[in-house]
């Protein structure tokens, strides 16, 4: 009894291509609803477990990357199943092909079926896969194969033909399958394979109703089991195959016992190397090693099957290392006397050590080398030395370094300060510190920097002055204070250098109201003609040296004054605000008026500098560029608030003393040259110029020409068409509709075809091969379609004028109508 289901070559070859690594618990789509409900996952989907079963080759296979390969496959060991299933005699069989994956070759293997005995059982092929790496073109019956796949499946096939083998019939039905006699075997779907009348429709036998006891059968049952078999072991093979008998029971008794045979079930040969010691021959410099033979069964049982023996397959060198030992070394006579060392690289790679370090009679002279030693500074005594190691050339004209830097005393350079660096300002103390550096000329008289900027320990901080000549003050209104600005300066090898921009002192002035001089007003009287009274005005001074100063206009005084007020209307405009860009800050303007009954308001002052200040503000706004030099200072944008609105002063300006940023390189931009294109094959190559970008601080691009740049492929320039042909009598199909046989001629050959008595009609195709009719015998029916085909093909057209032409490939099949055989 057979359970099988169909699989085309076609299938196996697209589940080998396309499989990839499976881990536990992957659920792929199944075509096999009663799979998918035995195996407990949801509808349409199977449940595949990892490492399901281990099967090697039967046979050694080869592997090929064209084409699936057939494989029969043999358990090595129980199933990894959750309830414990009975393999015995059973076998697989599946197709296997190599694929190269990112350089590594990968074995893939799918399962299609088990099989006992004649019967077997179809499995689903993409449910059974496993894959691998192999560095060969061969599976060797020595190699493990991990097969994950749907447990409830399997466990159902291997019931399946365990309970064949129980109810099998004492007769066995007539075979009907389909023969095609000649050279080309064809069956009725036009494909090679067996029928299995039962597949997929296997129902457990009802039970017979219990016949009178007089007439009862003995129940007969089989038992497969390998106990007083020994084992085959085949060294050349290198496996071990299990042996078993089977025995039939009558009621329970044993009746007859077949001899010990193998069943399927193969242990690989193991080689032990560690339990044995190689044999080391001296005098011939050759080690070999040697080994125990042991196999495991599927149990884990251990059997040992061969004492030490040496490996004729292989053998080691045993040589003499130089590097292994150390030389001996006399700096006093710069000489080295070399050791060696007999050693072996053994089985892993694991050195194995035949003589320790012995003296040779290899002297070498040592010699010193100054390039690969810094020099040696001594920052207390004001030195640098020269440094050099020791070396010597061994016999095969190897560099060997015996020696560290050591210093060399009469190479000695003199560190001398420099001053090549930017100087730092203590505005507490009023110094301005010099900062210098430590150089020395080596023996290539190259400068060498051995300290970098730091204050000079040999050279005084210089006294600044604070000059208040160029600077203003800054006043402020509110606390009834003004204080003094300085610009701090020092003079430095005969030249005058700033220190700072105007910035505040501690020296303050306090404001003075003063009204008169010499008993004069100094500011006109307010008068309020409506009420005929005068208001006294005043103006703000300081003192400076002696000297009186007016920093703020006449204004009136509030304690003397009647119904007169201050105003800004009229003096919105900040641009006409006082702006001082060097102090920092902005005075508003206001203007002073009194009301006049009937006539409103009336203004007695134009708009004039309040005591109200607004501080600066200062905004980053653009750069200033020197392209030539790859450098930019930045600008910035000046504003006061006023009411809550800001207001810019000054745009882009530039502060005394900003410093310089350099740009950074972006990187290199090639540009295509369309003009001096040139076509290599069906492609376009364009020349390109080569621009280096830079970055200025403020992220725009600044670019500089630099030559040519890279070439550019630009694409496929061929023009392709498609021509079109029709081929006549490509193909032919056939129709019998009774007994009889026809024959064709081929161009690989003669194919025929027959169909017998107690068969059905059939269609049989020949596509391609010319064929040619040459005769029918037979009473049934026979009729014949021609079979035409459409085929394509294209023409490309290079850039040059170059024509080639692809190949001719079918792209539809037409039947001409019937004709009698």
């Amino acid at each position: 009894m057979r359970y099988t289901r169909m699989v085309s070559c076609g299938l196996l070859a697209l589940v080998l291509a396309s499989s990839t690594a499976l881990s536990q618990a992957q659920t792929v789509p199944t075509v096999n609803p009663a799979s998918a409900q035995t195996s407990g996952a949801g509808e349409g989907e199977v449940l595949i477990k990892e490492n399901l079963f281990t099967v090697s080759p039967a046979l050694e296979t080869e592997l090929s990357n064209d084409n699936a390969v057939p494989v029969q496959l043999q358990f090595n060991a129980q199933p990894n199943t959750t309830e414990a299933v009975d393999i015995s005699g059973i076998t697989a069989e599946g197709f296997t092909r190599k694929v190269s994956v990112n350089g590594e070759e990968i074995a893939q293997v799918v399962v299609t079926r088990l099989k006992k005995d004649a019967d077997f059982v179809g499995l689903e092929a993409d449910n059974f896969t496993s894959q691998f790496g192999v560095d060969s073109n061969r599976l060797l019956p020595t190699t493990a194969i991990s097969v994950n796949g749907d447990e409830a499946e399997f466990v159902q096939a291997v019931a399946r033909l365990s309970a064949s083998e129980e109810t099998k019939p004492e007769e066995e039905l007539e075979d009907k399958e389909n023969t095609v006699e000649d050279d080309t075997s064809v069956d009725e779907a036009g494909g090679s394979g067996g029928e299995n009348p039962v597949a997929g429709g296997y129902e457990t036998p009802e039970r017979l109703e219990q016949e009178e006891e007089e007439e009862r059968e003995p129940n007969v049952t089989y038992n497969v089991t390998t106990d007083g078999c020994e084992p085959q072991i085949d060294f050349v093979s290198g496996i071990v195959r299990q042996t078993s008998l089977s025995q039939t029971l009558e009621d329970g008794v044993v009746t007859e016992t077949d001899a010990c045979a193998p069943n399927g079930v193969v242990f690989p040969i193991q080689k032990n190397f560690e339990a044995c010691e190689d044999i080391v021959d001296r005098d011939g410099l050759v080690a070999t090693p040697q080994y125990t033979s042991l196999y495991n069964d599927d149990r884990g049982a251990r059997f040992d099957l061969a004492a030490c023996q040496p490996d004729a397959s292989m053998f080691y060198v045993i040589n003499e290392d130089f590097d292994a030992c150390s030389p001996d070394l006399d700096f006093g006579g710069e000489e080295v006397t070399v050791f060696s060392q007999l050693s072996y690289r053994g089985r892993g790679g694991k050195k194995v050590i035949v003589s320790e370090c012995d003296a040779s009679d290899k002297v070498f002279q040592m010699e010193r080398e100054y390039g690969v030693c810094g020099d040696f500074v001594d920052m207390k005594s004001g030195v640098a030395q020269a440094q050099y190691s020791l070396f010597y050339v061994d016999g095969t004209s190897s560099r060997h370094k015996v020696s560290e830097c050591m210093p060399d005393a009469d190479k000695s350079y003199e560190i001398v300060e420099k001053q090549n660096c930017t100087f730092d300002f203590d505005f507490d103390q009023g110094m301005a510190i010099v900062n210098t550096s430590l150089t020395y000329l080596n023996g290539d008289s190259i400068e060498v920097s051995v300290r970098e900027c730091a204050p000079s320990e040999t050279i005084d901080p210089i006294q600044m002055t604070a000059d208040t000549g160029n600077c203003t003050m800054r006043h402020d209104f509110g606390a009834g204070t003004s204080s003094e600005m300085a610009m701090w300066t020092y003079v430095h090898e005969g030249q005058l250098f700033q220190a700072s921009p105007c910035i505040t002192t501690d020296t303050t002035y306090t404001h003075s109201r003063v009204f008169e001089k010499n008993g004069i007003d100094v500011c006109t009287p307010i008068v309020d003609l409506a009420k005929g009274q005068a208001a006294r005005q005043y103006r703000t001074e300081i003192t400076v040296n002696g000297r009186e100063e007016v920093i703020a206009g006449c204004q009136p005084d509030e304690s003397a004054m009647l119904g007169i007020d201050a105003t800004t209307d009229g003096c919105e405009d900040v641009a006409s605000f006082d702006h001082d860009l060097i102090a920092g800050v902005s005075y508003g303007r206001e203007r002073f008026f009194y009301n006049v009954p009937g006539r409103g308001r009336v203004y007695v002052t134009g708009c004039q500098t309040n005591q109200q200040t607004f501080p600066h503000s200062i905004e980053p706004n653009g750069w200033k560029y020197y392209d030539a030099n790859l450098r930019a200072q930045q600008l910035v944008d000046v504003s006061i608030n006023v009411n809550g609105s800001p207001y810019t002063i000054a745009t882009s300006y530039l502060q005394p003393g900003t410093s310089e940023i350099a740009y950074s390189f972006l990187r290199n931009q090639d540009d295509p040259d369309y003009a001096k294109r040139y076509y290599s094959g069906c492609n376009e190559m364009v020349p390109t110029n080569r621009t280096k970008l830079y970055t200025r601080p403020d992220s725009t691009t600044y670019s500089v020409s630099s030559g040519a740049g890279a070439v550019l492929n630009n694409g496929d320039k061929c023009q392709r068409v498609n021509q079109n042909r029709r081929v006549e009598n490509w193909g032919v199909k056939i129709w019998l509709g009774g007994e009889g046989t026809i024959k064709f001629r081929t161009d690989s050959g003669t194919k025929t075809f027959t169909l017998k008595r107690h068969q059905d009609e059939r269609h049989y195709d020949i596509r391609g091969g010319n064929p040619q009719y040459l005769s029918y015998s037979g009473g049934g029916r026979c009729g014949i379609y021609p079979m035409h085909q459409d085929q394509t093909r294209t023409k490309v057209t290079y850039p040059d004028g170059k024509v080639t032409y692809t190949s001719w490939q079918g792209t539809k099949e037409i039947l001409g109508p019937q004709h009698g055989c």
